[in-house]
Parts: structure tokens; C-alpha cells; sequence
């Protein structure tokens, strides 16, 4: 972040120029004029930012360069000076935008809300998936939507697996591998990965993509580990029991004595 010899033209932006505003930013040519506590506040980029520029000092003839577009500074901005004190009715891509900047400037409860939001969204599981490895936010929140794939009675087709990348999907592979493995030691008449229970499957997620243990997350339902049948909806082989074998064959007997 420079100043560019030739700038000129400056146009004030109408909302974020504020007249008590002791900190000047300059986007595509438009000026910003905010308040500097919030920089200062969470984000030690900021902080060594303001005190080791040489070419700018905050003020609107020396205003700090951002590259970056005037409209995603504006989205970043809102976050601060949102009138209404709620922050519904923003698009995913907004989210994005604030992540973006959150991450690259170390506002980390500012990603975290923005985060936080971005869960409220629909998505397909590969698209959260996607999404979520691209701005590198916490994989144990894919887990419903891994959950979503290893249920699912095929793989990714190969555009979705383009998305996912190689490693995503030979990952997914083995857990629906391991999935099918466990509904079969179980006594699954026609095993499965979709037959398992949801938390099973987690548990499962878990371990495949490293991810150090599962949490209770919306959509899982956990059950009290492997082997549960309940809800499982597969007819399971019953193994039998020698004793009630014995004991059937010596009523035989008995019947046939008679």
C-alpha cells in the first residue's frame, strides 16, 4: 500500500466520509475518512501499519492506500457502522468479501462473525465445501455436508469433483469405503455407506480428513457409537445364539417323543 505520485481527483465517498473521522483511506480513488480506534482495536496490521508508513499519515493529503476495491471497503465498513444493529439481509457474497479482508488484515472476531453468519446460508455440499477451503475456515463445520456426500448413492460427478479437488475426493472415497465396512460388520443384510447413523458417519469424517475429533455440530445427530442400529432402517442378519440352538433342538426332541 502506496501513494501513487499521480493521484488526483479525489471523490469523498457519500456515506463513509465522516466528518468527525480521524483516520483517511483512499480505494480506487475514493476517499474514506472513518474512525481509527477500530483498526487499532483488534488488528495489529493496522497498528504497525499507522506507525511505519512514510508516504502516508491518515490525513485527506496523505490518506493511506488500500488495494483493494472501494465497493469491498465499503462492505468491510459497514460491519462497523451498520445503523440498524443487526446484521441479517446481507448476501453470501458480502460475507465472503468481509472474510477476505477479516483474514488479510487479522480482524479475527470480525471473521468469526462473519463466519457465524455465512452458516445461515443453504449450500450444497459441495459448494459449502469449496467455499470453505477456499477462505480456509474450520473444516469441522463441513462435516454435515461430508455427512450429505458419504450418504449419497454416488460420488461426485467429475465438475464436482474438480471443485473438490484430488485429495478431497480420494478422502471421500475412504470414508465411504469405511462406512460400507462397518454397515457390513454389523450384520447389514445390504450394506451401505447411507445406513449408518449420521454421527457414525461423523465419527467416521472425523478420522478420514484429520480433523481431531468431532463437536456437536446443527444436522448431525450423534448416537452412542458404532453398532447402533436404531433408525437404521437395514435388515440386519441375526447371528444365532448356540444356547438357544441346543435348547430349540431338545424341544424338538421332546415333541417328537411324545
Amino acid at each position: 500500500m502506496t501513494i501513487e505520485n499521480d493521484m488526483k481527483q479525489l471523490t469523498k465517498h457519500s456515506q463513509y466520509y465522516l466528518r468527525d473521522g480521524n483516520v483517511a483511506f483512499v480505494a480506487e480513488k475514493q476517499l474514506f475518512r472513518v474512525h481509527r480506534y477500530f483498526f487499532e482495536r483488534e488488528s495489529q496490521f493496522f497498528c504497525n501499519y499507522f506507525t511505519t508508513s512514510e508516504e502516508s499519515d491518515g490525513t485527506d493529503d496523505k490518506p493511506f492506500v488500500l488495494d483493494i476495491k472501494s465497493e469491498d471497503f465499503t462492505k468491510f465498513l459497514w460491519v462497523w457502522y451498520n445503523p440498524r444493529y443487526r446484521y441479517g439481509g446481507q448476501p453470501k457474497e458480502t460475507w465472503l468479501t468481509i472474510i477476505t479482508l477479516a483474514a488479510r488484515w487479522g480482524f479475527e472476531s470480525m471473521r468469526e462473525l462473519a463466519i457465524s453468519q455465512l452458516e445461515r446460508f443453504p449450500m450444497s455440499p459441495v459448494d459449502k465445501i469449496a467455499i470453505y477451503k477456499e477462505h480456509k475456515i474450520d473444516k469441522r463445520l463441513l462435516i454435515p455436508s461430508f455427512v450429505d456426500l458419504c450418504k449419497s448413492p454416488t460420488l461426485p460427478s467429475p465438475a464436482d469433483a474438480q471443485r473438490l479437488q484430488l485429495e478431497t475426493v480420494l478422502r471421500l472415497a475412504a470414508a465411504r469405503e469405511r462406512a460400507l465396512l462397518r454397515a457390513a460388520e454389523s450384520g447389514c443384510l445390504s450394506p451401505t455407506s447411507s445406513v449408518l447413523e449420521d454421527g457414525e458417519l461423523a465419527t467416521i469424517i472425523s478420522d478420514v480428513f484429520e480433523m481431531g475429533g468431532t463437536t456437536d455440530r446443527p444436522g448431525i445427530n450423534r448416537t452412542n457409537g458404532a453398532g447402533s442400529d436404531s433408525g437404521s432402517g437395514c435388515p440386519k442378519i441375526k447371528t444365532p445364539n448356540p444356547a438357544e440352538k441346543q435348547q430349540a433342538s431338545k424341544d424338538k426332541g421332546k415333541g417328537r417323543s411324545k
